[in-house]
């Protein structure tokens, strides 16, 4: 064991809405942020549960390292971070690195997805600043969202890059665990890592990293990996990203990445084989998407004794970047008369105040949502309501997405719209975990319907017990339509906006 060792901690993360109108501030990182570790603050907080810093914590205990705390931000997604905010953070970081140092060691917490102002390759300046301060031989690590877009120069500035083999993601504290192991022996002088990479030209693929199904594209990608690894013990690591493709950045896209000691002979036909696999995901995605109306078609063809039917409004996905405020689904239900329904979040901090001032049991007319862009979603919809239930919006995540993490929907209201029950909050965020509905008094087991923003990490604790799953599109900007967005940086020609014929030894690479 290596005594007197020291590894800084500190990043910059969000994922990010190209086409989202509404920046994200230094604000949305510190005060309103996903999580905000200041510099010198313990990380014991994060000793339990499921998240980006608890599998450092154990092996620095184990190895009796000292763990140095920058600035850790991350922001909830939205549209592009400001230059003031990106740069402000990294000031924090900076200024704690050089005062600091020396360092064995640097550890990032990141997503991959952001976008910024100022800079096309936000993760990839930042892994490069840090580069530039701590030379060429501290190994640096990085944890990331299978969600990434990663240039070749942010693997060329990573030793040990691990992101999550799961969606919805249920594991981050492994994926911790996997970069502060490889650290571990890096430090120690037992391997020697480098970061490898594969980048086909396409905005997403790997089925939205979704891994519901073992036959999906990661999942299989995952066992042939660790085949690999079972003859190869030069091949440490490997992580496969399908991208955020709505980032509008020169590297949004899927790739490959995998960690291999030195000396590894295999490297490029490990790419090769990568890069041909992601490829012939590229077509499309596999979630089953339809109209408003034909999932509550299929709603009413069903039985409620078989357990709640689970729609999944993605379009409007928060934690994809879409403004969470859209109202189509709310007037679907209320067209049809859909009993036993509930539905949300909305985003309206206007009707939350209204709705307090109110109290339970009180009449309100109100006019939800639609407000971020009219345009998308549905628009402004005028309601009649009764206040059902208030709430602060605090709650402890128990289900498998973000188990053991405390959660915040902020002040809150359960409104009845004509006996369909909607939860609204005051910014853009979406319900995942049965004890956010139980703030409201709700248990979902009981419901008819329950409808919800999301894509993937909604299915972890809310799907099991369902009678069906469908994936309405309510009109929000997380469309797999491409063809509608202004793109200004991607790289072209690009699938599915170009016709590309390319081998995988033609495939960007680093």
């Amino acid at each position: 064991m290596a005594d007197n060792r020291r590894v800084f901690i500190g990043g910059i993360a969000t994922e990010t809405h190209g086409f989202n109108k509404v920046l994200t501030t230094l604000e949305d990182f510190t005060e309103k942020a996903y999580f905000y570790v200041e510099e010198g603050e313990s990380f014991e907080q994060f000793r339990e549960g499921d998240n980006y810093f608890r599998g450092f914590l154990e092996v620095g205990e184990r190895e009796g390292w000292e763990l140095v705390s920058g600035v850790s931000a991350f922001a909830w997604p939205a549209g592009p971070v400001t230059e003031h905010a990106f740069e402000t953070l990294w000031g924090r970081i900076e200024k704690h690195l050089r005062e600091n140092g020396p360092f064995d060691g640097v550890y990032c917490p990141l997503h991959g997805g952001m976008a910024c102002e100022h800079v096309l390759d936000p993760e990839g300046e930042l892994v490069a600043r840090i580069r530039a301060i701590v030379g060429p031989d501290v190994p640096i690590a990085v944890a990331l969202d299978p969600h990434a877009n990663l240039s070749p120069q942010f693997i060329q500035d990573c030793d040990i890059v691990c992101g999550f083999h799961t969606t919805p993601h249920i594991d981050l504290y492994p994926t911790s665990l996997r970069a502060a192991e490889l650290m571990a022996r890096t430090i120690n002088g037992e391997i020697k890592p480098s970061a490898h990479s594969i980048h086909p030209p396409a905005l997403h693929g790997l089925d939205t990293a979704r891994t519901v199904d073992d036959s999906l594209p990661i999942p299989r990608l995952l066992r042939k990996a660790a085949g690999w690894q079972a003859t190869d013990d030069k091949l440490l690591d490997a992580s496969f990203f399908s991208s955020f493709p709505h980032a509008d950045q020169p590297w949004t896209g899927p790739s490959g990445v995998i960690v291999v000691d030195e000396g590894c002979e295999k490297t490029e036909q490990y790419l090769d084989e990568i890069g041909e696999i992601i490829w012939a995901s590229c077509d499309g995605v596999t979630i089953p998407i339809c109209t408003p109306d034909e999932a509550i078609d299929a709603v009413l063809a069903s039985d409620p004794a078989d357990g709640h039917f689970l729609l999944i409004d993605f379009s409007d996905c928060p934690y994809a970047g879409a403004y969470g405020d859209a109202t189509g689904m709310v007037k679907a239900f209320v067209d049809r008369k859909v009993p036993g329904v509930v539905t949300g979040l909305v985003c309206d901090a206007e009707t939350v105040e209204i709705a307090h001032k109110a109290g339970v049991g009180a009449e309100i007319e109100v006019v939800l949502g639609g407000h971020c862009d009219p345009t998308k979603g549905g628009g402004p919809l005028p309601i009649k309501a009764t206040v059902k239930a208030l709430s602060d919006g605090k709650f402890m995540h128990v289900g498998p997405f973000h188990q053991g993490q405390p959660g915040d929907l902020g002040k809150s209201c359960c409104l009845d719209v004509d006996g369909v029950l909607v939860i609204v909050n005051p910014f853009p965020s979406q319900l995942h975990d049965k004890e956010q509905y139980k703030l409201f008094g709700i248990n979902i087991e009981e419901m008819n319907v329950v409808c919800t923003k999301g894509v993937n990490h909604v299915r972890a604790d809310l799907e099991p017990g369902s009678r069906g799953l469908l994936f309405p599109d309510s009109g929000g900007i997380f469309s797999f339509d491409f063809q509608q967005f202004d793109w200004q940086h991607i790289r072209r020609p690009i699938v599915p906006l170009d016709d590309v014929e390319i081998t995988v030894k033609e495939m960007d690479r680093c």
